[in-house]
């Protein structure tokens, strides 16, 4: 199912102008007459000549002479389009503004060895109605233009320039196309035949004609580009979009058909017809191939394919030191949010999720009311981006809540989680939940006996030692029930696991630093990697990344090595990806 949309320009198209027309393409004998796009680039041959009076002695080969039979020589012509006087193809306020086009230029090629002479071009220029197309034309522009002698054009593209009339174009409602041209020439110059010439001057065999050829400004010319959304919280995978950056030519009157192909990493192929598709909790390092085509009636675009790889996710421990939250006072705005930064450069900061009006830049925000605060962290050397999410809570337990609090203990992977309440009634017990990375998918760790009723201070506590794995943040919260089994949360608390207690250098680089010579990326730690998938960005000492896709480590060690080569000394940032790993390594090019 294709997705239709209009595009709000106005061009001059060569397909008729309602859906339930034909398209026009028009055949001479061997002679194609198309509409291409082109960029008038270096390569093009130019050609350009003045308006010439029309007279008695100049008659319409068309309908006095009989001409065009036989063997037709091998000029084709490619395109006609509206032009300044150089050939330059006109924009769209130069052709609606006044005073409109003075020029069509007519884009050839053949593959005659030698110059053609006295070559002219009769045709009309029909207006025609874009809302009735196949009526009656507005007005009718005869034109009898003679060029003389021009390239063979057999090795390029050339264009012939020739003036028109003012034709009062009103671009939202008419179109033009020349109708009947004939284009007639002769082979030898002998015998000049600009101010007068007769039918039996031009030879049967030298010329082209054709029904119509449209003129125009372009055909379907398309781009489109990728954006990747902020990696949220921990996890590596984020949000992607597709979407076009640009379309030129058709017919905007009409209806634009879109048709993207995905194709993933693992196989899987879809196809969407929306105008700006996008893609939901893409994995870090997924490689997917996007191509778009895009059609109006019979005329279709080529199709655009490019291939990207998801990057990497800009990791918690790479940007944040440590966090502390401050609970504040139930009904009041008394809470606060306090993030200490690694080194790097980075771009921060907060939005609320209960107040869109509420933004800071700071690293402290503080008289906060009870809310979800978001983080967004941007790294201005990668481009990357990451949101972390906050919660501000001021729960009121059946007990009066003294404290809870947590603490590290890095030399055995521990964490111990204390509390004390003041008071306590018909309380049942506390159930300890935990997560890793955020706070969506809690798990149930322990339960602890409550005192039940009491009037002075009661201290609890509980060693977590489950923290073997490389998530970086662990969030605790309790839940304290009652006998009746109603329950009430307490705050979350959130605990940073240093880096260094839960990230072994699996990968190294040798030798670095590197001078002329080749690197070689390095398993160090067998343990850590079991031939899963790798992929890598390797980020350059100017900030650019280039994202690595080799399946293997020699695959993508030639791949370190091409990028090294090709860019200046530096430092430059390796981050490597395997299953749920993820690791950065610095590389010295002197």
């Amino acid at each position: 199912m294709y997705s239709k949309f209009f595009y709000e320009y106005i061009y001059l198209d060569n397909q008729v102008l309602t859906n339930t027309m034909e398209p026009k393409i028009f055949f001479y004998e061997k002679i194609l007459f198309s509409t291409v796009f082109f960029t008038v680039a270096a390569l093009l041959c130019f050609i350009s000549y003045e308006a010439k009076s029309q007279s008695n002695d100049k008659p319409d080969l068309r309908e006095d002479c009989n001409i065009c039979k036989g063997q037709v020589a091998n000029y084709t012509i490619l395109n006609a389009y509206f032009s300044d006087n150089s050939g330059n193809p006109s924009t769209i306020d130069q052709i609606c503004n006044e005073p409109g086009p003075s020029y069509i230029s007519l884009l050839y090629t053949s593959n005659a060895k030698n110059n053609i002479h006295n070559l002219r071009l009769i045709a009309d220029i029909l207006k025609k109605n874009t809302n009735d197309p196949e009526g009656p034309a507005l007005d009718s522009y005869y034109i009898n233009e003679f060029a003389g002698t021009i390239s063979p054009c057999n090795s390029e593209t050339c264009i012939l320039t020739i003036p028109i009339p003012n034709m009062g174009i009103n671009c939202p409602n008419e179109f033009f196309e020349l109708s009947n041209p004939l284009v007639a020439w002769t082979t030898s110059g002998a015998k000049e035949l600009e101010d007068k010439y007769k039918c039996q001057d031009y030879p049967a065999a030298q010329c082209l004609n054709a029904s119509s050829i449209p003129i125009e400004v372009g055909d379907l010319e398309y781009n489109f580009d990728v954006n990747f959304e902020c990696f949220q919280e921990n996890l590596n995978h984020t949000n992607v979009s597709f979407f076009i950056t640009s379309l030129f030519g058709g017919n905007p009157t009409q209806e634009y058909n879109v048709l993207w192909n995905f194709e993933f990493e693992d196989g899987t192929i879809i196809n969407s017809s929306d105008i700006n598709p996008s893609f939901q909790n893409v994995e870090s390092g997924e490689i997917v191939t996007a191509s778009l085509t895009v059609s109006q009636g019979s005329l279709n675009g080529s199709i655009i394919e490019n291939t990207y790889t998801i990057p990497i996710a800009l990791n918690e421990n790479e940007v944040i030191e440590s966090s502390t939250i401050i609970e504040g006072d139930k009904g009041e705005a008394n809470g606060s949010i306090e993030v200490e930064f690694r080194p790097g450069n980075f771009f921060y900061f907060w939005t609320s999720l209960d107040d869109p009006d509420f933004y800071s830049e700071e690293k402290r925000i503080e008289d906060l009311p009870e809310g979800t605060y978001r983080l967004t962290t941007f790294d201005e050397d990668t481009g990357l981006c990451r949101t972390d999410i906050f919660e501000i809570t001021f729960s009121i337990l059946p007990v009066e809540l003294k404290y809870f609090e947590a603490e590290h203990f890095s030399s055995e992977q521990a964490i111990k989680l204390t509390w004390a309440t003041t008071k306590e009634w018909e309380s049942s017990h506390f159930e300890v939940f935990k997560s890793f990375d955020n706070i969506e998918n809690w798990q149930k760790i322990a339960e602890i006996d409550a005192a039940g009723y009491s009037e002075k201070i009661q201290y609890y506590e509980f060693i977590d030692t489950e923290n073997s794995t490389r998530s970086s943040m662990v969030y605790y919260q309790l839940r304290q029930v009652d006998f009746d089994g109603t329950y009430e949360k307490s705050k979350v608390l959130g605990v940073q696991i240093p880096s260094d207690g839960i990230n072994k250098n699996t990968w190294k680089i040798y030798p670095n630093p590197v001078e002329n010579q080749s690197i070689h990326l390095i398993l160090a730690q067998a343990e850590d990697y079991e031939d899963e998938a790798i992929s890598a960005s390797l980020i350059n000492p100017l900030g650019s990344t280039y994202y690595l896709n080799g399946p293997t480590i020699e695959a993508l060690t030639e791949e370190i090595n091409l990028v090294l080569s090709q860019n200046s000394k530096g430092v430059y940032v390796l981050q490597i990806a395997w299953d749920k790993e993820t690791q950065q390594l610095k590389i010295l090019k002197r």
